[in-house]
């Protein structure tokens, strides 16, 4: 006879000490790149650059991230989540020290090249980590805030660096993002370790062709207006009889693009891995899901 007991399972609850760490990371990420927009005044007075040139360090920002973000999630799976993650926080790091000190424009540049294939690595490592250090209830709430660290950084970013920028002056901006770097290093060291899986294959030829893609396609598309839409303007480091390379570019990448495609589609009939699997474009849903999230970040971006 029952006793009338709640028999239910009781969902085991972990420490949220390691998410600290997971959400200073999203912080760390959305803080640099919001902080770059409002410092681009500062810069062009240092380095006596235009604005343009400056702009071209969030560009290549969002390169090094879209170019290596798959490349990123494949490493994780390979070497372990925590120690890949230990690893590109400490790069992120350095960037940052890069951006404190740089004499010229071409050190910022650089220091956002090396942040944003850093943030390729972190961008599915917390996801992974989530998945790897909280499960159930607990796990929903952890991705959840996530959006919520960006928001957050997004806006604190504006504020203080807007500050920041008119008083004392951009550098100190970056000292922030320095901080917080060091902050999460430190409470990596309370993540679930996991060891990889050294049998994980990395499709290198994959990988080549999707971010030479990316970075061909965003270097067309970034240039249009200065290079020329379609006949070659002052502006263009080159010219193709008469043609700007910004169009040149663009179906450039659009080839490499769908070389990725077929490349991915013979390795999975040979029965080997891809590098990233084309199912997530197996149905309707998927695919409609997928385009709705590149009209946020599209939209985001502009």
């Amino acid at each position: 006879m029952s006793t009338g007991q709640d028999t239910a399972i009781v969902e085991q609850r972990n420490s949220w000490l390691p998410m600290i760490g997971l959400f200073l990371g999203q912080i760390l990420m959305s803080f640099n790149v919001a902080a770059l927009p409002v410092s681009i005044g500062g810069m062009v007075d240092d380095f006596g650059a235009p604005p343009t040139a400056v702009s071209t360090a969030i560009v290549m920002y969002g390169i090094g991230v879209a170019a290596l973000v798959m490349l990123g999630a494949k490493l994780g799976h390979r070497f372990g989540w925590v120690l890949v993650f230990r690893i590109v926080v400490v790069v992120f790091a350095a960037s940052s020290l890069m951006m404190i000190f740089a004499p010229t424009i071409e050190f910022v540049i650089a220091a956002q090249t090396l942040a944003g294939m850093s943030a390729a690595v972190i961008v599915p490592a917390l996801v992974a980590l989530i998945a790897e250090n909280y499960h159930g209830s607990q796990q929903a709430t952890a991705i959840g805030s996530l959006g919520s660290a960006r928001a957050f950084s997004g806006m604190s970013a504006f504020l203080i660096g807007g500050a920041l920028g008119s008083t004392v002056g951009w550098r100190p901006v970056f000292g922030i993002v320095l901080v917080v770097a060091l902050a999460v290093f430190v409470f990596s060291f309370t993540l679930r370790s996991d060891r990889g899986n050294s049998s994980v294959e990395i499709d290198v030829v994959a990988a080549m062709l999707i971010g030479v893609a990316i970075v061909v396609l965003t270097l067309g598309f970034n240039n249009l207006n200065g290079w020329g839409l379609l006949i070659a303007r002052d502006g263009a480091p080159f010219d193709v009889v008469g043609l700007s390379p910004a169009p040149i570019l663009i179906v450039l990448g659009v080839v490499l693009g769908q070389a990725f495609l077929v490349w991915t589609r013979r390795r999975v009939q040979v029965g080997k891995v891809p590098l990233v699997g084309l199912s997530v474009l197996g149905s309707s849903r998927e695919r409609a899901a997928l385009y709705a999230m590149f009209v946020v970040v599209a939209l985001e971006a502009a």
